[in-house]
């Protein structure tokens, strides 16, 4: 009979903690979220949506060809913030050229494109000198 009570109460425990976590189904998002997400990546479909509290957005994680995307939509659909990974050969010319303007010896890894309103962020992992380094190229968004 123990077992069973303590069975109950830890089952009881991970439900509570699932449901503060704030995953939610995508039937219930908001239209606006929807659209916004599917305009912005067509093509995926498994996605785990999740409730910012501190941005006040919902919260996308969904994997692209082996990479990782985690995007903020405001309610109304507007975009807060995307992050992508990038594997190197995908990194576009344009922050390729100011990388090897500054760091010509160093090996390109990857990076993280980090799109927002306004900007356009790449946090890029470099190797040089035996050493990793993570160095940030900024772009406007037009």
């Amino acid at each position: 009979m123990r077992s069973k009570s303590f069975l109950f109460v830890a089952l009881t425990a991970l439900v509570v903690q699932s449901a503060a976590a704030g995953e939610i189904r995508a039937d219930m998002l908001p239209d606006s979220v929807k659209k916004t997400f599917a305009s912005l990546y067509p093509s995926v479909v498994a996605v785990e949506w999740d409730w910012d509290e501190d941005r006040h957005a919902y919260e996308a994680e969904a994997k692209i060809d082996h990479r990782e995307v985690e995007v903020l939509i405001a309610e109304n659909g507007e975009l807060v913030q995307a992050k992508e990974d990038v594997f190197a050969d995908q990194i576009p010319d344009v922050v390729l050229k100011e990388i090897r303007q500054k760091w010509p010896r160093a090996e390109v890894l990857g990076a993280n494109k980090i799109t927002t309103r306004l900007d356009e962020i790449w946090d890029v992992g470099l190797k040089f000198r035996n050493r990793y380094h993570n160095v940030e190229i900024k772009r406007k968004n037009r």
